[in-house]
């Protein structure tokens, strides 16, 4: 007896479903697949930056949506043989509206053994929150590669990037950088280097106090309204400010008795057994090689004119008072 098409009904529209459902059910997987592609780094190398950067390390750094990425970076080409690095990483999200392209520039420089104190790129110390053998500010960051890699200037391994990355994870990826970067150059130390447990906060700008200056002593400026006082240790420094709104940078003092830094000077070209000029020593306190540095700002050298100390003057009376602090045996040599 034949069926009807009413008897075929219910087990067609059963097939259409069954149909429909894989159907979605692709769709859904190619575009499961195709978001993890496009906007994780799922699938992707363990390492990037020619294996001198951990992508892991790297996506800690750019947090957010986006598949990582990398490319040769603005110099592409360093003199520098096996201790060179110029890489810029990115993290791009494809597909989602209102996401920005996460940005980290990681590169091995080389520098001055005090390059961290003298100024020129390099933010003010007195903003630096320092640990042994490097540094992090707000959207940068460095270590230093071990003394045996120091040939004239101290390698450097840097790293920029976006203003509010945690500074935390940047110093452990630049720490692991340096250590790749030193190993394959045949100048890593026997211990390899590793990152800070604790990073000093940033320091507040404060009102600066008659008679002790920066916290010191007998130290005193009479055009100096604001300070700020970084000290994370081994590593102290101190930025003053000028003016009416006292934002008119005045000067800058610093000392370290950071073993990895001053390595790193007694190393470069133009350390001369006591520093690098009458503004840039190294003396012994309580046994401890301490090297002490000043940077004047425009404030300063608009007063020179109307009875500021001259530049050498200034700095022996802030080392002078700086040597109770550091428990120096011995004036410092300028």
């Amino acid at each position: 007896m034949p069926t009807t098409p009413a008897q075929h009904s219910p087990r067609r529209r059963r097939h259409r479903m069954r149909a429909v459902t894989i159907a979605l059910a692709t769709v859904a997987g190619t575009l499961a697949g195709l978001h993890l592609w496009l906007n994780t780094n799922a699938f992707g190398g363990s390492t990037l930056c020619g294996g001198a950067v951990a992508t892991e390390e790297a996506e800690a750094v750019l947090t957010g949506p986006g598949r990582i990425s990398d490319r040769p970076g603005p110099r592409r080409t360093t003199a520098d043989g096996e201790t060179g690095l110029d890489c810029v990483i990115e993290r791009r999200a494809a597909g989602l509206p209102g996401s920005k392209t996460g940005r980290l520039h990681v590169q091995v420089t080389r520098e001055r053994g005090d390059f961290a104190f003298t100024g020129g790129r390099w933010p003010d110390p007195s903003t630096v929150s320092f640990f042994p053998g490097g540094g992090v500010a707000p959207g940068r960051g460095w270590v230093q590669l071990p003394a045996a890699c120091t040939d004239r200037q101290a390698a450097v391994a840097e790293a920029y990037a976006d203003v509010g990355s945690d500074p935390a994870e940047l110093v452990r990826l630049l720490t692991d950088t340096a250590n790749r970067i030193s190993g394959r150059a045949g100048c890593a130390q026997s211990e390899p280097l590793s990152a800070p447990d604790r990073i000093a906060p940033a320091a507040p700008q404060r009102l600066a106090t008659t008679g002790s200056l920066c916290g010191l002593s007998g130290f005193t400026l009479p055009a100096v309204l604001r300070e700020t006082v970084q000290d994370s240790g081994s590593t102290w420094s101190c930025g003053t400010a000028a003016g009416e709104g006292a934002e008119q940078a005045y000067a800058t003092f610093s000392a370290t008795q950071d073993p990895a830094v001053i390595a790193g000077i007694r190393k470069s070209e133009g350390f001369t057994g006591q520093g690098f000029d009458a503004t840039h020593t190294v003396t012994e306190c309580s046994g401890k090689p301490t090297y002490f540095a000043m940077e004047t700002g425009f404030r300063y050298t608009e007063s020179l004119g109307t009875g500021a100390p001259a530049p050498r003057d200034l700095f022996s009376a802030f080392t002078k008072a700086a040597e109770a602090r550091f428990g120096c045996a011995k004036p410092v040599a300028g």
